[in-house]
């Protein structure tokens, strides 16, 4: 988007509430939400800018400006229109239901806050509620350590407040603990889980073995320090699950789209994965083996440039005669030009 003209509230610059509640924390990436808030801003003021102005504005990369509209696109608060070469973007009113299809008022059990228990507070729980502590010892076993106070408050937070169920909490702490990820990300994750309606082993799997695979894909794009657009994982979704397309294969095209592009673009990619579909490949060797019959059926420098030289005639094909100086004025006297 070069050119970015807003229109929606006038008279003031007001975040609906249900924004902040719903959709801010939930955004894969926190600078989405500051872009949605400065887009909104602009459009109070009725501001056009560019989403390079946005980038240098906010201090972050023009392609996570862009990122930030498609995602917002995809949930339904924003909606796009190109006139021009302008691109008019309107904000919507965000819906009541957030992405779980559950309103604020049908889950009072989702608190988007951080936990808070004092040792006493965990004792009491542990003592009416033994299954907590059950779920601190496994945390511990996970870890291979005992677990601190604060991931103590995290795992309390999961199942008292959230209700998250034992098993689901056991599989976000082994991912979690295995990947090396802090307090914050877990609490962000299970609240995530949560507002998904999360509440088997079975769900937790899948999700778990899709996250993974999101940021995997971004890490052959070479964009693996951040989280995937909805955009993207729709993308994702559809090569891996629709078309049944291996993690290798989704590799060599997103290799081939960066050497071809220079730039993270999952739609290039989908155009070549596309027609590796189409043809019904669905390994590396396969597509390898199809460059290679491409390169032989095509002719050869050599063999072009040998197509071009004239075929040999009775000229070309002559050996020329080589006299010496004695033999030719030989002749030259026997046909009397020398006397």
């Amino acid at each position: 988007m070069s050119s970015i003209k807003f229109s929606g509230i006038k008279s003031s610059t007001a975040v609906d509430n249900n924004f902040i509640d719903n959709y801010m924390a939930s955004a894969p990436n926190p600078a989405f939400s500051l872009v949605y808030i400065y887009g909104l801003r602009c459009a109070c003021g009725g501001i056009s800018v560019s989403n390079g102005d946005i980038a240098e504005k906010l201090n972050m990369l023009e392609s996570d400006v862009v990122n930030a509209w498609n995602y917002w696109a995809d949930t339904g608060l924003i909606s796009v229109e190109a006139k021009d070469g302008v691109f008019d973007i309107e904000f919507m009113t965000p819906p009541l239901n957030t992405k779980s299809g559950k309103t604020t008022e049908q889950s009072p059990r989702i608190v988007a806050v951080s936990p808070s228990y004092s040792p006493q507070d965990i004792e009491d729980i542990i003592k009416h509620t033994p299954e907590v502590g059950e779920l601190l010892k496994a945390a511990e076993d996970i870890k291979g350590k005992p677990v601190s106070p604060k991931e103590t408050e995290a795992i309390v937070w999961m199942h008292q407040s959230l209700e998250l169920p034992f098993e689901v909490i056991f599989l976000l702490l082994s991912f979690c603990f295995g990947a090396g990820k802090p307090v914050r990300y877990m609490e962000k994750t299970a609240l995530d889980w949560a507002e998904k309606g999360i509440s088997t082993a079975e769900d937790a799997s899948n999700y778990l073995s899709f996250s993974t695979n999101y940021g995997k894909v971004l890490g052959f794009f070479g964009a693996g320090g951040r989280s995937a657009t909805q955009r993207e994982k729709s993308f994702v979704d559809k090569w891996l699950t629709e078309w049944g397309l291996s993690l290798e294969l989704v590799e060599l095209a997103a290799s081939r789209t960066v050497e071809n592009t220079g730039k993270v673009t999952f739609a290039y990619c989908d155009k070549i994965l596309e027609k590796w579909h189409n043809l019904s490949f669905t390994t590396v060797e396969e597509v390898e083996r199809n460059d290679e019959d491409y390169k032989s059926a095509k002719p050869k420098a050599s063999d072009a440039k040998q197509k071009l030289q004239p075929p040999k005639g009775v000229f070309n094909n002559y050996s020329q005669n080589t006299y010496t100086e004695e033999e030719i004025n030989d002749i030259l006297k026997r046909k009397g030009s020398i006397l």
